[in-house]
């Protein structure tokens, strides 16, 4: 079993490439380059001695600024009918500059360099899909094109680098980003040459194909660093979530609470890729659930996961992330969707027609039937903490909002206030959408075919504790 641990050397070399050292070699070098071809020709670069633009004697290149006469001016009309583009109305340059900014396909990692290795074949030989040199154009295009290009486009991030480079956008721009992807490589490495297989459990279950896992070999170390085969995977879910806490801002009013990174998502969608079922070893749990269940806590309207392993470390995982969905909101799983195996990023394109695509639940949509049932009894709808057998409850916590009602839905046959209506995905990669009815009670979606008049009596009481004769989760919900 590998060792789950950060890799030193990849931490060590993301910390030299990070984009403001980055800017700053590069402006030292253009510096003393500059430095150097003044002292070539005789000029001093010492702030405290000024150069006449007017003194050719003094070595400067410069020449006296020139006004204009009425020849070289022209005329302010004659130039508009020879210019190259026709003057067109303000919102139709604006509906060309929206439409030059919008990318037909997510942005990958912006603000940062691309890793080829986490791009898939499709993703690294298609087109450029932005018309970017608008913004170069004029000040008037910088600003509308800017405020085009963050909100129409969505993103994907491949690294929890890329995601905290995202800090370097201003804050007026990342809070109108309402959907966001987290595509999370497993890494491997070791420190000798050796072959990894790791079995990738298919479409269908009874089937199961081996993968050779991609391995990074590491320098052998005499010391009493950990050795051997190590994996950075649940370590790197703990990275995107704590790159999604509220980075700093010097200009932020103080005595208010930072936004978060992406103070206005709505929508998460999480690919694990190359995360097997047959090993792995837990991950930094505290640290999730700290992330999950307090810092990002009832933020998310839908969280989508594809490619976790069917184990218990997945199914915690699972629970753990759950934390940063709202009451009422929706939990979609799915196969995953893509593998990295042949040194390459693949994308699984071989699913079954019969298999379902999304297996969707509705996170905590009970509590809306405690409140009501505490309301009734005028008892508290929560947990207190004077009672030891409710294990970490989270008592005494603020009461989020929860995920807004979705309005539109068919007439159900069941009693009022025991399900409610959801749009879910008909496919895994599919904006379409159909309307699926939940039990609140269990959280399960439920057929409205199967429908019996008899399985329609419920009672709201069954979920009270006998202890202190307050409603608690079904078993199995957090």
């Amino acid at each position: 079993m590998p060792g789950e641990e950060r890799d030193q050397e990849e931490q060590a070399k993301a910390w030299y490439d990070e984009p403001t050292r980055a800017r700053s070699r590069l402006l030292e070098t253009e510096n003393v380059r500059l430095k150097r071809l003044l002292r070539e020709n005789g000029i001093s670069w010492d702030p405290r001695l000024t150069l006449d633009p007017n003194d050719r004697t003094r070595g400067s290149w410069s020449s006296p600024k020139r006004s204009r006469t009425r020849k070289s001016k022209g005329s302010v009309s004659l130039e508009r009918e020879n210019s190259h583009l026709p003057m067109l109305p303000v919102e139709i340059q604006l509906y060309v500059l929206e439409y030059a900014l919008t990318s037909k396909t997510p942005i990958i990692d912006p603000l940062s360099k691309s890793n080829r290795d986490t791009l898939s074949t499709a993703e690294r030989t298609a087109d450029n899909q932005l018309a970017i040199g608008f913004l170069a154009t004029c000040k008037a295009y910088l600003v509308e094109g800017t405020r085009f290009l963050w909100s129409n486009n969505t993103f994907v991030f491949t690294s929890h680098l890329a995601l905290r480079n995202f800090a370097n956008l201003g804050l007026e721009h990342r809070k109108g980003i309402k959907e966001a992807t987290f595509r999370i490589i497993a890494r491997y490495y070791d420190d000798e040459e050796r072959k990894h297989l790791a079995p990738y459990p298919s479409i269908v279950d009874t089937y199961f194909k081996t993968i050779n896992l991609k391995t990074t070999l590491r320098t052998k170390e005499d010391s009493l660093a950990r050795k051997g085969f190590r994996s950075y995977a649940w370590e790197q879910v703990v990275d995107f979530l704590d790159a999604m806490r509220p980075p700093f801002d010097p200009h932020h009013p103080k005595g208010q609470p930072r936004p978060r990174l992406l103070p206005g998502l709505e929508s998460l969608r999480m690919d694990f890729v190359n995360f097997p079922d047959s090993f792995l070893s837990p991950g930094s749990g505290s640290f999730l659930h700290g992330f999950a269940s307090h810092d990002l806590g009832c933020t998310l309207n839908e969280l989508q996961l594809t490619g976790l392993p069917a184990c218990d470390l997945g199914d915690e995982l699972v629970s753990e992330l759950s934390g940063m969905i709202k009451d009422e909101g929706l939990l979609l799983k799915s196969d995953a969707t893509y593998v990295y195996s042949g040194n390459q990023l693949r994308q699984m394109s071989n699913r079954a027609k019969w298999m379902p695509s999304w297996e969707a639940k509705v996170v905590r949509s009970w509590k809306v039937l405690a409140d009501e049932y505490a309301r009734s009894k005028s008892k508290p709808s929560v947990p207190q903490p004077s009672h030891p057998h409710h294990c970490h409850s989270h008592a005494g916590h603020h009461r989020m909002p929860p995920a807004p009602k979705e309005e539109g839905h068919p007439e159900s046959p069941w009693k009022a206030r025991r399900t409610l209506f959801k749009r879910i995905p008909i496919e895994q990669d599919c904006d379409d959408r159909v309307w699926a009815e939940f039990d609140r009670l269990t959280g399960r979606e439920i057929d409205p075919a199967e429908y019996d008049i008899e399985d329609d009596e419920y009672d709201i009481s069954d979920l009270v504790c006998p202890h202190c004769d307050v409603m608690h989760p079904p078993s199995g919900e957090h």
